[in-house]
C-alpha cells in the first residue's frame, strides 16, 4: 500500500509528559503499536489464560446434571491460579507494549535483551519480568505504567477519545445519582 505515493510513511514519534508528581515530568517520546503486535505476543506464546473447568455441584455436593444425563460444568474464574495468570499476562501485555511504544525514543534503554523470536513463553515471561523489575527499580508507579500504556494505545487508534469522553460522562453520572 502506498500513502500519498509513499511505500512506508514514516511516522514521527509523540512527545509524551508524564507527570511525577513533586519532581520534575518524564518526557517520553512514544509511537504507535505496529499493526502485527497482537499476532508477535501470539506466536511468542503469551496468550490469556483459560479458567479451570469445574463440575457444578448441588447443596449436597453431588455433581449436577444436565438433560441428557451429562455433568454440568462452568469455568471457575476466581479460581486463585487462574488470578494469578491472568494477572501475569496482563502486565506482559503492558511491559511489552511500553517497550515497543517507546522502541525510538532515544533515552530509554533497557538492560534486558530480548530472546529469540523463537524462544518458547517461559522465556519472554522471564523477559516481561526482567522489563517489569527494570521499570519498578527506575521509579515508575502501576499509574504510570497505566498512562503510557493508555497513550500508546490511543496513538494507535485501540482507544477512540468519544468514547472516553462518553464513558466519563457516564460514569460521574452514575456517581451523582440518576439525571
Amino acid at each position: 500500500m502506498k500513502f500519498n505515493g509513499q511505500i512506508n510513511a514514516a511516522l514521527t514519534p509523540v512527545p509524551f509528559i508524564l507527570p511525577k508528581g513533586g519532581q520534575d515530568a518524564w518526557t517520553f517520546l512514544l509511537h504507535p503499536l505496529p499493526l502485527g503486535f497482537h499476532r508477535r505476543l501470539r506466536d511468542r506464546g503469551i496468550l490469556p489464560p483459560t479458567p479451570p473447568v469445574k463440575v457444578a455441584r448441588d447443596s449436597s455436593g453431588k455433581p449436577l446434571r444436565d438433560p441428557q444425563g451429562m455433568a454440568t460444568t462452568y469455568f471457575d474464574a476466581h479460581h486463585p491460579d487462574y488470578l494469578k495468570q491472568l494477572d501475569q499476562y496482563h502486565l506482559a501485555v503492558a511491559v511489552l507494549t511500553l517497550k515497543e511504544g517507546l522502541r525510538a525514543d532515544p533515552q530509554v534503554t533497557f538492560d534486558s535483551l530480548s530472546p529469540e523470536n523463537d524462544a518458547g513463553p517461559v522465556a519472554w515471561m522471564e523477559h516481561t519480568m526482567d522489563l517489569f523489575h527494570e521499570l519498578e527499580q527506575a521509579g515508575f508507579t502501576a499509574g504510570d505504567l497505566l498512562k503510557l500504556c493508555q497513550e500508546i494505545c490511543r496513538l494507535s487508534n485501540l482507544i477512540d477519545p468519544a468514547l472516553n469522553a462518553a464513558q466519563r460522562s457516564f460514569s460521574a453520572a452514575g456517581q451523582n445519582g440518576p439525571a
